[in-house]
């Protein structure tokens, strides 16, 4: 169908956010002293400080804190220490980010179509915009949607409706794309949304659902 407005995720959509983070982690944590490969430990606790702020438990600030204290396993680190050690992994994060080779060509398809043409995503602006920006992905047209600017984040349905506000799109006449199931499929669905499951790692279908494997072939 025709879409008046097409809406992609930004991390793991169009940006690799998990090369990016886990090159960021390994050499900060070389820094800061510890031993071994980190990763693994820094994603997990990534995922569930990150889950806590898209339920509202905490904010986006408070996430990045808790992360800080509890990967360096100092619980007694200022907000402000946390603050600056962060900033740390951040300006290593940054000089990682890298766009998928289909984002861009994806984005100008979507461009094409005359709809309006958004990216929703579970952070702030400041960083999602100089990600854009350094990945060559800050079109012209592009709407940047970003839960630190709505105050509530993917999946509750608050977010979707706020972004459709502003993109001034019922839900009906609206698609998502995106590499997070709930968060880009199920929850926009249940929304009245549709929604295309972006899975590049063909990880097994859910509901079956096998999603596309490349932007390149979804349709839109």
């Amino acid at each position: 169908m025709d879409y008046n407005a097409i809406i992609f995720d930004l991390d793991g959509t169009l940006v690799d956010h998990t090369t990016a983070a886990r090159t960021a982690a390994r050499i900060w944590a070389h820094e800061l002293g510890f031993d071994g490969d980190q990763t693994s430990r820094w994603f997990e606790i990534e995922r569930r400080w990150f889950a806590a702020y898209e339920r509202g438990d905490v904010s986006h600030p408070e996430q990045r804190r808790g992360r800080t204290r509890e990967f360096t396993g100092d619980g007694t680190l200022s907000d402000s220490s946390c603050d600056e050690l962060f900033g740390r992994f951040l300006t290593l994060y940054r000089e990682a980010w890298c766009a998928f080779p289909d984002a861009a060509p994806a984005l100008h398809r979507a461009l094409a179509t005359g709809a309006r043409v958004g990216i929703l995503t579970n952070s702030v602006t400041e960083i999602q915009s100089a990600k854009l920006r350094y990945t060559g992905l800050d079109l012209p047209g592009v709407h940047l949607l970003a839960s630190g600017d709505l105050g509530v984040a993917k999946p509750r349905p608050e977010c979707y409706a706020k972004a459709l506000s502003i993109l001034d799109v019922p839900a009906d006449r609206a698609v998502m794309i995106g590499d997070n199931y709930e968060n880009d499929v199920a929850a926009p669905r249940r929304a009245g949304m549709s929604a295309f499951w972006l899975n590049r790692d063909g990880a097994p279908a859910i509901d079956g659902d096998p999603g596309a494997t490349s932007l390149d072939a979804i349709p839109f």
